[in-house]
C-alpha cells in the first residue's frame, strides 16, 4: 500500500475553512504553525473568521527570520535518533527540562507532527498578504521568546490593517501551556476587542 503524502500547509487551511464553515464566524487562535495555519485561512477565506489570534507565527520569507532558527537546527541535529528523541530535546530546548509521564509512542507521535510542521516545504513562501488582510488580527508573543517570534509578532501587527500586539509577560513560546490563562484572554480580546 502506497504510503498517504504527509500535509502540507494548505491541507491544514483548508481543513481549518471547512471546520469554519460549520460555525457562526468563528474567532480564530493559533499557536506557532498553527497561526500560521489560521492567518492563511483568514487571508484566503476572510468570510468565514471573525478574527485571528495569532501567537508567534513562522514567518520565514520575512527578512528578520534567521535561515536556520534554532529550533529548526536542533530537528536537523536529532534527525538520527528519531522523533521520540528529537521530541525529547525540543521539549527539553522550550520547557527547560523534559516533560514527564509521556509514552516513547506519545513522544514518537508528537516528534513525527513537530518535524513534519518545522520541515514543512510549503512554509518558506508567502502564504498570505499582511497589507491585504481585512480579518482583524491580535498577534500576541512571550517577553521570554525568542528575539525573531518577537519581532515577528510586533511586525505582523504593524502590516495588517486591522492588527494589534500584545505580549504575555513572562512568557516563552508555549504560552499556551505555560500561561493557558493570559493566553485565553487574548482570544477574549479578539471576540470583543477594547474600545477606543
Amino acid at each position: 500500500a502506497l504510503a498517504s503524502p504527509r500535509p502540507v500547509l494548505t491541507d491544514h487551511v483548508d481543513d481549518l475553512a471547512t471546520a469554519a464553515s460549520t460555525l457562526p464566524r468563528p474567532v480564530v487562535a493559533g499557536h506557532s504553525y498553527g497561526a500560521l495555519v489560521a492567518l492563511t485561512a483568514a487571508s484566503r477565506h476572510p468570510e468565514l473568521v471573525k478574527a485571528v489570534v495569532a501567537f508567534e507565527p513562522p514567518l520565514p520569507w520575512l527578512p528578520w527570520w534567521p535561515a536556520t532558527a534554532p529550533w529548526e537546527q536542533l530537528i536537523d541535529d536529532t534527525a538520527e535518533e528519531g522523533p521520540a528523541a528529537t521530541a525529547r530535546a525540543l521539549q527539553e530546548a522550550v520547557l527547560g527540562h523534559p516533560a514527564a509521564g509521556q509514552s516513547d509512542e506519545e513522544l514518537a507521535a508528537l516528534g513525527t507532527a513537530l518535524i513534519h510542521e518545522m520541515t514543512d516545504p510549503t512554509i518558506g513562501l508567502p502564504s498570505f498578504d499582511p497589507l491585504t488582510m481585512t480579518t482583524p488580527v491580535l498577534a500576541a508573543s512571550g517577553t521570554r521568546s525568542l528575539p525573531h517570534h518577537q519581532e515577528s509578532a510586533l511586525h505582523l501587527c504593524d502590516l495588517i490593517p486591522d492588527g494589534r500586539h500584545e505580549h504575555i509577560d513572562g512568557a516563552g513560546h508555549i504560552a499556551h501551556l505555560t500561561h493557558p490563562r493570559h493566553f485565553a484572554a487574548l482570544i477574549e480580546q479578539a471576540i470583543a476587542p477594547p474600545s477606543g
